[in-house]
């Protein structure tokens, strides 16, 4: 991978440390909040799209179903993320999103057809090692916790799935897509959960947070990071990701402190994970090289 590329995708990484915090400063519950989040994002991309007037937005229908399906993904994933961060804080969501390299290092062979290496498989281990960890010492947060496991779960399965459509449209047409369909995904939930009235008694500041969330820290960089898939795999993709939590944690304990300050066995637990996946990711450009 050329360095221009891994500047860009630990920028992305960075830009996407401030998701959660914006998350917790908008005062929507967790399912408007993304439903928000979806809106603004597919109606930049959209605008985009309609002006630069140099892509077709109308592609062939087996291919948007199956944008429309990761948009169904990304849009759970999403709502659990925030629900996470609503019930527990966002240290708790934000670390545990390392999991998904495990989740990665399971899904990446099925759906590429290679072996499962021994080095994610270890790597995986110490992952699950250090969440026992942190459930030992953070049970009040057991239900953040778990949901931010299952948020893993999808984040991987977006990036695997991510990983093999790049290459059938352009990037800003596949982020459309998979916004559209994570948006209609939210939209039955409002329904589905009667969530609407949220939404009529929204604040002036919570509209602001959203059109960032939307716009700069939700459309720009996913199309970046499909423009990136062209030189990186998921893996390295969910490697660099992890570097999230680390952005995040320091963001929000500047701005909250004592709300955001964990146990010393939390840190030290999210710390060995970073480290360890940092190592790996190491080992594997060095392998590359060789």
């Amino acid at each position: 991978m050329k360095l221009p590329a891994i500047v860009q995708l630990h920028s992305i990484v960075f830009i996407w440390g401030f998701t959660g915090v914006i998350g917790k400063l908008i005062s929507l519950n967790a399912i408007p909040l993304v439903w928000g989040r979806t809106l603004v994002a597919a109606f930049f991309l959209f605008g985009y799209l309609y002006f630069s007037k140099r892509k077709k937005i109308k592609i062939s229908r087996k291919l948007m179903f199956q944008l429309l399906g990761c948009g169904v993904i990304v849009g759970i994933h999403w709502s659990l993320f925030y629900s996470s961060i609503k019930i527990s804080n966002i240290s708790i969501a934000t670390s545990t999103l390392s999991t998904g390299t495990l989740f990665v290092a399971l899904l990446e062979p099925f759906f590429f057809k290679r072996k499962i290496k021994i080095s994610e498989i270890i790597l995986s281990l110490v992952i699950i090692i250090c969440i026992l960890f942190i459930f030992n010492t953070e049970m009040n947060y057991w239900k953040g916790i778990l949901l931010g496991i299952a948020c893993a779960f999808l984040s991987a399965l977006f990036s695997v799935v991510n990983g093999i459509m790049h290459s059938h449209e352009s990037p800003e047409i596949i982020t459309f897509y998979e916004m559209t369909g994570a948006f209609v995904t939210l939209t039955a939930f409002m329904f589905l959960f009667n969530d609407w009235g949220s939404i009529t008694t929204i604040k002036g500041w919570d509209i602001v947070w959203l059109l960032v969330l939307g716009g700069l820290l939700t459309s720009f960089p996913l199309v970046m990071t499909m423009k990136l898939m062209k030189h990186i795999t998921p893996f390295t993709l969910m490697l660099s990701i992890n570097l999230e939590p680390v952005y995040a944690i320091l963001i929000a304990y500047l701005i909250w402190k004592d709300s955001e300050k964990m146990s010393p066995i939390f840190y030290v637990s999210t710390s060995v994970m970073i480290a360890a996946i940092c190592f790996n990711g190491y080992l594997k450009s060095k392998n590359k090289r060789s």
